[in-house]
């Protein structure tokens, strides 16, 4: 990873990801985030819940982290992303910061007063959720009514003037505008290096089969169930892959019933917890890449299995449309099936180098780049 400008002083910046982990997106933007720092001669600290496995770091991300990274780990029994997550991490996000100079949030998708720099992976005020009007709630669940307390807080004591917020997507942005009037900097989530080949033509090797893959967590939100409805839509010699982290088991258990039931066990395979070269392996043999989520936040792994060269097909929504033209996109399982098809047969070598092309923008290596830039234009300021 390349060093930018040197600092007149050196600051000690506290990374805050209590899920790093789970290794998935937003795991892997801290990742890169602190090493970049780190490598920057920058003093950084990642607060987690659990403690680091450098192997496990570099057997999904593909690197392990910088080895004058500290990490602070304070266990934790309670569901990522709950209610009682969110003041959990409230609390926590304001004891850790006073051991640092400065603090960098990647995992709330809130603003705190103590918080000087937010990666924003898609906002908790948002109008999905709550209406403009605060505090009306358009949706009467469990977490919008818990979070009613902050609605107050973010939009009545705190000044983002002196903040630095980064959105991952113009998709994100756009909503944190809704809610605050300003649209902060857009900086896309980068893409492991250890996915990109320095030689694109090396992706036309292989005999591509015509295999549809999927990379996400097994997850309730990842509509990941469309996937055997789409396959029993499509001639019987395509073959599916899902693979990711077995975050909810009940998601897992659900998909393998309903491959079995919908008589797919031959053609749907499930991959569980594997290895990123070993992920890279299944894309280089794929065609298409099926992405499944509605209003997907950005979709690192879209662009992975671009750089891979395979064709993606994604839902038309969220900030996977701001680089996947519209031919590419669908809205129910009957256009993805047929878009699918269509990719199928159309697949060439050619395609594979220009989606791999595509993919170059969000090379880790940028993400470093550009982050370092708003770092030190913002500490520049503040500091």
């Amino acid at each position: 990873m390349l060093k930018y400008r040197k600092r007149v002083h050196e600051l000690r910046v506290g990374v805050f990801c209590p899920t790093f982990n789970v290794y998935a997106g937003g795991e892997f933007v801290a990742a890169v985030i602190a090493n970049t720092l780190a490598q920057n001669s920058h003093d950084v600290t990642l607060f987690t819940n659990e403690k680091v496995n450098q192997w496990e770091v570099k057997k999904f991300f593909g690197k392990s982290l910088n080895p004058s990274i500290k990490a602070i780990v304070q266990p934790s029994y309670i569901q990522p992303r709950g209610l009682l997550d969110f003041y959990q991490s409230i609390f926590r996000s304001y004891i850790l910061k006073s051991k640092c100079d400065l603090w960098i949030d990647v995992y709330s998708c809130r603003i705190f007063p103590w918080t000087n720099i937010n990666y924003i992976h898609f906002p908790f005020l948002n109008h999905y959720i709550y209406k403009p009007r605060f505090p009306y709630i358009k949706s009467p669940h469990l977490l919008p009514i818990g979070g009613l307390p902050y609605t107050f807080f973010e939009k009545n004591l705190i000044n983002p003037n002196r903040k630095l917020i980064i959105a991952n997507s113009n998709y994100t942005a756009e909503e944190i505008k809704k809610n605050s009037g300003k649209k902060p900097p857009i900086l896309y989530p980068p893409v492991p290096s250890v996915m990109f080949d320095n030689n694109p033509e090396n992706l036309t090797k292989n005999q591509r089969k015509n295999l549809v893959v999927t990379i996400s967590r097994f997850d309730p939100s990842k509509g990941l169930e469309k996937i055997p409805y789409i396959a029993s839509l499509t001639d019987k010699n395509v073959q599916f892959a899902i693979i990711g982290r077995v975050h909810y088991k009940k998601t897992l258990f659900s998909l393998q019933k309903l491959t079995k039931e919908l008589g797919l066990i031959d053609r749907v395979h499930l991959f569980t917890d594997i290895s990123r070269l070993e992920m890279k392996k299944i894309l280089k043999n794929a065609k298409i890449y099926l992405h499944t989520r509605v209003g997907e936040h950005f979709g690192i792994s879209v662009v992975e299995a671009m750089a891979m060269g395979c064709v993606p097909i994604i839902h038309d929504s969220g900030g996977t449309k701001e680089f996947v033209p519209s031919n590419f996109r669908y809205r129910t399982i009957y256009e993805a099936a047929a878009k699918i098809t269509k990719e199928l047969s159309g697949w060439s070598t050619r395609k594979a180098i220009e989606w791999a092309k595509t993919a170059d923008k969000f090379k880790e290596e940028n993400f470093s780049k550009d982050f370092m830039q708003l770092f030190n234009q913002y500490t520049d300021q503040n500091f």
